[in-house]
């Protein structure tokens, strides 16, 4: 978190949402907030990546709403998303 932004204010995922999925995962025993807390912001920062990139063929389509073909056009255009292919 940026000055006087408390963690809580910061992530705009449910903390105890992104923890229950790091707990899911048979391999983690543990996870300490501030874990949990830097996965939600991964997270959020990749959503909004994806999602701006996406939207830009949404414009091309003179649509403002995404439909699965823009995050699909934007995973095979971007190079940092081709591990989603």
């Amino acid at each position: 978190p940026g000055p006087g932004q408390s963690q809580s204010r910061a992530a705009r995922l449910p903390l105890a949402r992104v923890k229950a999925l790091v707990k899911a995962d048979p391999d983690v025993t543990v996870a300490s907030q501030e874990a949990v807390f830097v996965l939600a912001r991964a997270a959020e920062l990749f959503v909004e990546t994806i999602s701006k990139d996406a939207y830009v063929y949404a414009q091309q389509g003179k649509r403002k709403t995404l439909q699965r073909k823009d995050l699909d056009n934007a995973i095979e255009a971007i190079d940092e998303f081709a591990f989603l292919e």
